[in-house]
């Protein structure tokens, strides 16, 4: 008997209709998708699905993030089993047991896509893992879990839930559901049948098994699903797992391509393809280390700028490459092996120095040179790593599972400097001369520990290899060595290693006193370098005694020309007492060759005022030389000596001197004599109206300084405005700006020179406007005409300049420096955010805002300090002050916890980063975070604040005591900061002392904490 069917149709019909019905349907989502229907639900999947993901990743970050893989797999079997054990005696065991199961499996499963859609975002380069960027935020939760949360974790929390799948149905079945669940036969199902329940249905294989029982191929029994509630449980189990499975589907096929390509663009030879693979590298992480180094056995060579690129690209990714990185040290591959000792040590990888110094004795020359140089690093950077560690407090005992706290190690630590320093020490008799070198460089920036290996530094002295004995001796230097040791190698065929042992000489400062006498021959040595090497190196031993200058005075009576003129040099470069450096370059200055008589006159121009005395006469008689060289160095020379008899009418009669360069030097020199030279006005007056531009130039410059000037110095002034030579219009806005009481209508004439075609000009008559005019309308809108249109850098830094000057009185100026400091170049930009901050207008909080996430340093840093002077702090700019404690700037970073600090209360997200800004080494840094974190509620940072109260800084620990006393008035660890810093030398923690004092007295009853006594602690930053 055929059943009956409600609708039946034969098979075209049936065709026809399943076709039109999919049509309909493909019509009805159209409808719903232009509608935004579609969009609507999909939209609230996605976010619920971003929420489930961000609440399960919080869930394990509270409870489970304490556990690593393994732990979490033990805890996992003992669930397992305990729950397996009692299910037919205590059925409500293991479903507590399954329950606890499934929620460690699905929250953990949860944090790994958290932690990897992260990780994606440091792939993209919106965030990295370590130093971020502008631009970049701190990956934190890659940060402090990547290294835990990872494909074993993943794999021991699938486990998990497989195995609360199975407690669970097997609970159910012991306990409500019996009948939910088909059994064949009597037997009593256990969790071996309930583990097999899951897995057939998990990998499909149910629907293989009953193919072959349809077709009497197998039958097995097994437990099958026979009620809506295990339906239920069963297709939730399946869907869970699918879509862990394409989540990481996905993101294995979308980091390995995009990883591959990186890798492949890296070494191309096209420079825009390698250059934005190697700022893209580092955001992939850790993962990059091993395929980027293999990737490196497939080259036959690797250039010097590979070399030296790829180990930076690699230790950019961070701390955590160290484990890799060790690893590839044993490579077979030289390049391999020598890129991954060069990264360590970029890294100041102080655990691996033991590893690095194993390369020392490798086969391959490129790999004990990368070793070298990778413990100079690692050795440079020991100091500061220490003096890191005493300021960075300890992290805190595990209070939740303290069985879980690591057992502290005992045992005497490896000091890495002193290791590296005791390696290198026998890597310096290496047969390769550029592995010699690079050991004897490290020594150097290994500093004073490795001030006892100076005698085998000394002997490299000797060495073959020129630039050996250059490092050496520039590394004796630098471990302090005896100034002895260098002497020798003073007296070196080679210039470049003279010049180097002269360094080193200058490295040890007043040291070096006993080898004067040999600096003091090199400085008439014959190759330039060495001379400026030596003159270096006396000036930082100290001032010549007497008998080194008379030893250096006698090269003026050597027979050789170039002898002479070298040691007239030498003494205006070192600092000689002028009373025995000048009266051998007197009698220089009569030298036959003309040569020596200008660097006589150029030496005690030099001496200055000191040899004024003895000098100056001789210098007026040089100006009348028949060499115009000379002439114009002894008006130069004259300049630096001040007012002496003569030196006003002698550069007066020199301004009509033949030589223009003469002419210019005296009228120069008559400027930098002031008022002094008054006598000279006339004869300046005249200098102003020279044929040579020069001249007109500095002498209409030297006007400004004779003091207020005449009706005839303010017409000539006026008439160099409109000058041909743009030199003698910079001249004339100069000699404006040097007026105190500049005639009334000078500004009319001033004020178009903002428009003149030389950017010189315009820079000059910004400083002038802001010098002694007063911010009136004209001139406010002249600079701002100067900052929008005009079309120089230069010039738009300098109004921007000019205006920060005016101050506040150019408010109305607030408008154009807000569109300079957006759009213009770093250095407006810059100059622009600092006069915002001086003049405060009401742009000023908009400005600084932006200004905080500007991509160059400085201006951050400026928009930063804008805060600090601004009357308050919006509430609206609490999220970009947030971003701003993730600056690499310490300073930036500093100035925005000041900000914070001023707020009524800490906008969301800052406690995290202020926290992370209480471990920094900058002391500036930790007393901002720890004054803006007295805003948060005290239970997240009483912890912090119990901590501070030992920080190595006095006013940090006021701070902390402050906000302990706030909520504890009782507490006697505070109460002992405040009594010990009673004593301290600065008044503002004195005065802390005594607005706090008041505070340890309060009944314990008031919690209320003080706000405002620690104000004054504030540093100006």
């Amino acid at each position: 008997m055929d059943p009956h069917w409600l609708v039946k149709l034969d098979q075209t019909l049936s065709s026809y209709s399943i076709l039109a019905t999919l049509l309909l349907l493909a019509l009805v989502a159209g409808g719903l998708f232009q509608i935004g229907l579609i969009g609507w639900v999909l939209d609230r999947f996605g976010r619920v699905t971003r929420w489930a993901v961000a609440h399960g990743f919080r869930v394990w970050e509270r409870w489970l993030s304490w556990a690593s893989w393994g732990v979490y797999l033990a805890v996992t079997l003992t669930l397992i089993v305990g729950g397996g054990v009692t299910a037919t005696t205590a059925p409500v065991v293991t479903l507590l047991c399954a329950g606890a199961l499934l929620a460690m499996g699905v929250a953990t499963c949860l944090a790994y896509m958290f932690i990897d859609v992260e990780r994606y975002e440091i792939e993209r380069g919106r965030k990295a893992v370590h130093n971020p960027t502008k631009g970049q935020e701190l990956a934190s939760n890659v940060a402090r879990y990547g290294h835990r949360v990872g494909v074993p974790l993943m794999g021991v929390a699938a486990a998990g839930v497989i195995g609360g799948f199975v407690l669970l149905n097997q609970g159910t079945y012991e306990t409500v559901g019996r009948n939910w669940y088909v059994i064949e036969g009597d037997t009593h199902p256990g969790f071996v049948d309930f583990f097999t329940y899951a897995i057939i249905n998990l990998v499909r294989l149910v629907d293989v098994l009953n193919l072959a029982d349809s077709k009497q191929l197998v039958h097995t029994a097994f437990v099958r699903s026979a009620a809506p509630p295990t339906s239920l449980l069963l297709a939730a189990f399946k869907s869970f797992f699918t879509l862990i499975l394409l989540q990481q589907v996905f993101a294995s096929v979308r980091q390995g391509r995009l990883m591959s390509e990186t890798i492949a663009d890296f070494w191309s030879p096209h420079e825009p393809i390698h250059d934005r693979a190697r700022n893209a590298l580092p955001q992939f992480g850790a993962a990059a280390i091993g395929p980027v180094l293999v990737s490196l056995r497939g080259l036959t060579a690797l250039t010097k700028e590979q070399r030296d690129q790829l180990p930076l690209v690699l230790a950019a990714i961070g701390p955590s490459t160290v484990p890799m990185l060790v690893r590839h040290l044993s490579d077979p591959h030289e390049h391999v092996r020598a890129v991954a000792a060069a990264a360590l040590g970029h890294l100041h990888a102080r655990d691996a120095v033991a590893d690095v110094a194993g390369l020392l004795g490798d086969p391959s020359g490129m790999a004990r040179l990368s070793a070298a140089e990778a413990l100079g690093s690692i050795a440079e950077g020991g100091v500061k790593a220490e003096r890191v560690r005493r300021v960075r407090r300890p992290r805190r005992a595990n209070t939740r599972w303290p069985f879980l706290n690591r057992a502290q190690e005992t045992g005497r630590e490896l000091d890495p400097t002193g290791f590296a320093v005791e390696n290198l020490r026998r890597a310096l008799g290496d047969e390769l001369a550029a592995v010699r070198g690079a050991a004897a460089a490290a020594l150097g920036r290994a500093g004073a520990p490795a001030g006892h290996v100076a005698k085998e530094l000394a002997a490299l002295l000797t060495d073959t290899d020129e630039t050996v004995r250059c490092r050496a001796a520039e590394a004796l230097g630098a471990v302090g060595a005896a100034p002895e040791l260098l002497a020798p190698a003073l007296d070196d065929p080679a210039g470049p290693v003279r010049a180097a042992v002269a360094r080193g000489l200058k490295a040890l400062g007043r040291r070096a006193a006993p080898v004067v006498p040999r600096l003091i021959e090199l400085l008439q040595d014959r190759e330039e370098s060495v001379r400026e090497a030596a003159a270096e190196a006396v000036r930082a031993v100290g001032p010549l005694d007497d008998g080194a200058t008379t030893q250096l005075a006698t090269g003026l009576s050597s027979p050789d020309t170039t002898i002479r003129a070298q040691a007239a040099e030498a003494l205006g470069a070192v600092d000689a007492p002028a009373e025995h450096a000048a009266p051998p370059l007197i009698e220089a200055l009569a030298d036959g060759n003309d040569m020596v008589r200008a660097k006589a006159a150029e030496a005690l121009g030099k001496l200055g005022a000191e040899a004024a005395e003895v000098a100056v006469p001789h210098l007026v008689k040089a100006l009348r030389d028949r060499d115009s060289w000379v002439s114009a160095l002894a008006a130069e020379a004259l300049g630096e000596m001040g007012v002496g008899q003569g030196v006003v009418p002698g550069l007066i009669r020199a301004l009509g001197h033949v030589n223009p360069q003469v002419r210019a030097n005296a009228a120069e020199a008559l400027g930098k004599l002031g008022s002094s030279a008054g006598m000279a006005r006339a004869a300046l007056e005249k200098a102003a109206t020279d044929e040579d531009g020069a001249v007109r130039a500095r002498a209409v410059r030297g006007l400004g300084t004779l003091g207020s000037p005449t009706i005839g110095t303010a017409r000539l002034v006026r008439e160099a405005f409109k000058d041909t030579d743009p030199v003698v219009r910079t001249g004339a806005a100069a000699a404006a700006a040097a007026w105190d009481r500049p005639p009334e209508d000078l500004l009319a004439d001033l004020l178009p020179l903002l428009r003149d075609p030389n950017d010189q000009v315009k820079v000059q008559v910004c400083e002038t406007l802001s010098k002694w005019v007063q911010a009136t309308d004209p001139v406010v809108d002249g600079l701002c005409e100067a900052l929008t249109a005009d079309d120089s850098d230069w010039v738009q830094a300098a109004a921007s300049q000019a205006l920060a000057r005016l101050g506040a009185a150019a408010v109305k100026a607030g408008a154009a420096l807000l569109r300079a400091a957006r759009t213009g170049e770093a250095g407006v930009r810059e100059q622009a955010m600092r006069a915002l901050a001086m003049i405060q207008p009401p742009e000023g909080a908009e400005a600084f805002t932006s200004g905080m996430s500007d991509p160059e340093a400085p201006v951050r840093l400026v928009a930063s300090a804008g805060w600090m002077r601004a009357a308050e702090v919006p509430e609206s700019a609490g999220s970009a002050l947030v971003e701003a404690l993730h600056d690499p700037e310490t300073q930036v970073r500093a100035n925005a916890a000041h900000a914070l600090a001023r707020l009524a209360a800490l906008p969301p997200g800052a406690v995290l980063p202020l926290r992370e800004c209480l471990s920094d080494p900058n002391d500036g840094l930790r007393l901002n975070a720890a004054l803006a974190l007295r805003l948060a509620e005290a239970a997240e940072v009483s912890d912090l604040m119990l901590d501070l109260l030992d920080d190595p800084n006095v006013r940090v620990r006021m701070v902390a005591a402050g906000a302990v006393l706030g909520s504890n008035p009782a507490n006697t660890r505070a109460a002992a900061v405040v009594h010990a810093a009673a004593d301290d030398p600065s008044p503002r923690v004195r005065q802390a002392v005594e607005e706090l004092l008041p505070l340890i007295r309060i009944e314990a009853s008031s919690t209320e904490p003080a706000t405002d006594e620690l104000h004054g602690l504030i540093p100006v930053l």
